[in-house]
C-alpha cells in the first residue's frame, strides 16, 4: 500500500474501519473487552474475584484472543494476505477449542478444592462453544468477499 500524503492520516483509518464487515469489527471488540477484561482480573483485582472465574474460563480467559487481536487489526488494514490473515484467526481459535476439549477430558479429576483445578459444566461454553462461534462468523460471506476484493484489486 502506498501513503498518499494529501489524505490525512484520520481518514485514512477511518476508510479502512468503515469498510471492513461489521463481523470483523465486533470480533475485535470482543477480543480487545476479553482481553481487558482479563488484564484487569489478574492484575488489579482480588485473588478471590480470579478464583471465582477460573472455573468457567481457564487459567488465563484471553491467551487466544489477546494474540489474535494483531491479525485482526491487519486483516482491517492490510489489503493483500487477508486470507492468510483469516486463517491466522481461525487458527488460534481451533487452538482454543482444542486445549477447551482437553479440559472436558480432565473435568472428573479431584481438583482438593483449589479453585485453580476446579472446572465447571460452563467451561465448554467458554472454551468451546464461543470460539466456534467466531470461526462461523469470521468466515461469512460477507467477510470472505472483504477478503477476495482486496487480493483481486491487489493482483500485480
Amino acid at each position: 500500500m502506498r501513503i498518499n500524503s494529501k489524505v490525512p492520516l484520520f481518514r485514512s483509518i477511518a476508510g479502512n474501519v468503515t469498510a471492513a464487515p461489521a463481523a470483523l469489527l465486533a470480533y475485535v471488540a470482543f477480543a480487545v473487552v476479553v482481553t481487558f477484561w482479563d488484564c484487569a482480573l489478574l492484575l488489579h483485582l482480588t485473588q478471590e474475584w480470579h478464583a471465582s472465574a477460573v472455573p468457567f474460563t481457564g487459567w488465563n480467559a484471553s491467551t487466544f484472543y489477546a494474540f489474535s487481536i494483531v491479525f485482526a487489526v491487519a486483516l482491517i488494514f492490510q489489503h493483500r494476505r487477508r486470507r492468510q490473515m483469516t486463517l491466522s484467526i481461525t487458527i488460534l481459535l481451533v487452538v482454543q477449542i482444542a486445549y477447551g476439549i482437553f479440559q472436558l477430558c480432565q473435568a472428573d479429576r479431584p481438583n482438593f478444592g483449589n479453585p485453580y483445578l476446579t472446572v465447571s459444566p460452563w467451561r465448554p461454553v467458554w472454551t468451546i462453544l464461543i470460539p466456534t462461534t467466531w470461526i462461523v462468523v469470521l468466515h461469512t460471506p460477507s467477510l470472505n468477499r472483504f477478503c477476495r476484493l482486496a487480493q483481486e484489486s491487489n493482483v500485480d
